[in-house]
């Protein structure tokens, strides 16, 4: 199954590179002092000897595990960061911008971001939530790190179903939208009130991880009813074909 890691960043204690250094040290002073002691004693030198090239060669070994434990740190440090996923999403945000004719200062006509499948708590159990992994581009929103309940909201449904999904507001009066959301898109009233209340189009699109497994979702939204019209709906869905290759390559 694909997983693409949370924003939590490891404690230093949590670095491979720390932990190889920790444990090194111990076992190369003690081997050097028992080296010293024994090469003092004329009956023990070449038993000295034998632990100054054991020393050696543990000093070696060690300066390649803590080197293939910080390119590990690097590693995650690069997959954790999500420059990609940026680099991929405005790609993705110009493409459509640009088929759209969304001008530089039509803010919030077009937002894009992307979401996560949170692992289970326990293996054996399903996907319970989606996680905000970058700001929104194109206008304001909420940040990265917000959650939502994957059996809600056309994110949820482009996951459960595995097939893009794109909605369009069908009311105009805040409070009949508010309940076309609970309805229509299985949210809580609360969480319904969170949402911006200007979004009238919406898309999303799932990115599959191993197998059929869906590992993310591309969110798509608009402040205009018809923007996400059948020709600009297959354009988004062929350019998060991309998306899906890099995740298969950045977090196999």
């Amino acid at each position: 199954m694909t997983t693409i890691p949370g924003r939590r960043r490891p404690r230093f204690y949590e670095r491979k590179t720390v932990v190889e250094l920790l444990a090194i040290v111990p076992p190369v002073v003690t081997a050097g002092v028992t080296a010293y002691i024994n090469l003092r004693d004329p009956g023990k030198r070449t038993l000295g000897w034998l632990l100054v090239g054991a020393i050696g060669w543990l000093a070696a070994a060690s300066i390649v595990r803590v080197l293939h434990a910080h390119a590990q740190d690097r590693e995650q440090k690069r997959r954790d960061d999500y420059d990609g996923l940026l680099g991929a999403l405005y790609v993705l945000y110009g493409l459509v911008s640009a088929r759209a004719a969304v001008g530089p200062h039509e803010h919030g006509r077009l937002r894009i971001t992307i979401h996560r499948i949170v692992p289970p708590v326990a293996k054996g159990r399903a996907a319970e939530e989606l996680e905000q992994l970058l700001p929104y581009l194109g206008g304001d929103g909420g940040g990265p790190g917000r959650r939502f309940s994957i059996r809600a909201g056309v994110i949820g449904r482009a996951v459960r179903e595995k097939i893009a999904f794109a909605a369009s507001r069908q009311n105009e009066h805040y409070e009949q939208f508010l309940g076309e959301l609970v309805r229509e898109y299985a949210y809580t009233e609360e969480d319904a009130r969170q949402l911006a209340p200007d979004r009238r189009a919406w898309m999303a699109v799932p990115v599959a991880g191993a197998g059929r497994a869906v590992a993310a979702v591309v969110y798509l939204d608009s402040n205009e009813r018809t923007f996400f019209t059948n020709e600009l709906q297959k354009i988004i869905v062929d350019a998060c074909s991309g998306i899906t290759s890099y995740v298969h390559e950045a977090y196999r």
